[in-house]
């Protein structure tokens, strides 16, 4: 074997291993996401045990999440002493007293008395989350809940959004709970500062989003694309702009957002509110972050993907279905638009679903144009204008930022942070499937045209 065939072979090897490797990762991201974030809306069983903390003893019921063993080094740095073999559950125990944790570890060599009873009921109130324990009895509308403690509350039938006994429910019961809380989660708006409830403004906001910036830098990218491959002469100022273009892509995303902040809301939109609402001033309407400020900058943003994309899909084009066009007499913009635009659709469709899926996952520079942490008003309803563009919106990406950054409770956030993921991800490769639909549509008309 030669030294160019082997060369080709280790090249061959080394291609197919890198892909391996990727689809891989692919693969271990998409369960990792399934497994941690359909978890939060699987009802569990319930666990009930005695734990001996000192010379006290108390009652636990909740939902076991996770169990830990620490070595007896680890045990020393963190300071634990006398806990044996080191295994450790943590616990979800909701909502027990004022101040009190709703997720705790506990030791295994400190637990006794373990069991699943059936009668054991988690009940999720909205004002104090969900609670496990017993539902004692009913009585015109209210209901009282007793703790292991020996503490009640008496709740009206109302204000319970949830009640189960998980450890009686068949598989197929299981199965109703978990699509009734899937739905919950992908309408409801979220409540608790997003930490319970549901992600539907959210996910209004990115799609309404998204698609008017679509709507913006699908036509302006690939005219630009056409005008700089097909009509600018090329020249030193060309040459210029398509290095400015590229280089317009690395630029760090925050800085768009201080752009737009800087230009969209207080230039372009302060002068919009001066010259058509000068009545309302003091008080802003366009000169305020909001949802048209959103879209202009995630277009921005997005611009040079569409731009190069449409420039690659018009240099693949063979120059011969250029001179052929023009020898039976075409004109140049017959040429482009009957010959030469139709077999680089693809390649701007490609680019205008990339720019759609780096939009749908950008956090940092939308909180400076109109994303906020809760907003659950729709930007969107059935009276004209129909889209309210000058409204503030909640976003998934910056959903998954606050609720994983930010929250007080990283045990409860864990799970609810792979949950708006996992939707994220949903809409971006539903988007994908669609656009690969579509691409393999214009090649097939292609290809009838061309038998």
């Amino acid at each position: 074997m030669n030294q160019s065939a082997l060369q080709g072979r280790l090249l061959y090897c080394f291609s197919a291993l890198s892909t391996a490797f990727i689809l891989l990762m692919l693969l271990l991201l998409s369960l990792l996401m399934l497994s941690r974030g359909l978890s939060l809306f699987w009802p569990a069983e319930l666990v009930q045990f005695r734990y001996q903390e000192g010379a006290n003893t108390f009652l636990v019921a909740g939902e076991v999440i996770s169990k830990q063993r620490l070595s007896l080094q680890q045990q020393a740095d963190a300071g634990y002493t006398d806990v044996g073999d080191g295994e450790r559950i943590l616990v979800k125990q909701g909502y027990t007293a004022p101040g009190q944790p709703s997720f705790r570890w506990y030791w295994q060599t400190h637990i006794s008395e373990l069991h699943y009873p059936a009668e054991l009921s988690v009940v999720r109130v909205p004002s104090l989350g969900e609670l496990y324990g017993y539902m004692q009895q009913s009585d015109a509308g209210y209901h009282t809940f007793q703790w292991l403690s020996g503490n009640t509350v008496t709740l009206a039938t109302e204000d319970i959004e949830l009640h189960l006994q998980p450890n009686q429910l068949t598989w197929l019961d299981k199965l109703k709970v978990f699509a009734t809380e899937w739905w919950q989660f992908l309408s409801r708006e979220p409540r608790s500062a997003n930490s319970a409830g549901g992600i539907g403004p959210a996910i209004v906001g990115t799609l309404v989003s998204v698609m008017l910036m679509a709507l913006l830098v699908a036509p302006i990218g690939v005219m630009a694309g056409i005008y700089l491959h097909e009509y600018a002469k090329d020249g030193r100022f060309v040459r210029l702009v398509r290095i400015s273009v590229h280089n317009l892509a690395g630029v760090p995303s925050v800085v768009f957002g201080v752009f737009g902040l800087g230009f969209f809301v207080y230039v372009l939109g302060g002068s919009i509110d001066q010259l058509f609402y000068a009545e309302r001033l003091p008080q802003p309407t366009f000169g305020t972050p909001g949802l048209i400020w959103v879209s202009l900058t995630l277009a921005l943003l997005t611009l040079p993907i569409v731009i190069v994309a449409t420039e690659e899909g018009l240099a693949r084009v063979p120059m011969s279905l250029r001179l052929g066009g023009y020898a039976v007499g075409a004109t140049k913009a017959e040429v482009l638009r009957k010959l030469i635009l139709p077999l680089a659709k693809p390649a701007m469709l490609t680019g205008v679903v990339l720019a759609i899926s780096r939009a749908a996952g950008e956090v940092a520079p939308l909180i400076f144009v109109g994303v906020v942490k809760y907003a659950p008003s729709l930007p969107i309803s059935s009276e004209w204008p129909f889209i309210h563009t000058n409204q503030q919106i909640m976003s998934l990406g910056f959903q998954i930022y606050d609720v994983g950054l930010q929250s007080s409770n990283a045990d409860a956030a864990e799970p609810r942070v792979y949950a708006i993921a996992l939707v994220l991800l949903f809409i971006i490769g539903s988007l994908n499937v669609i656009a690969m639909r579509l691409r393999q549509r214009y090649r097939s008309q292609l290809r009838d045209v061309q038998l």
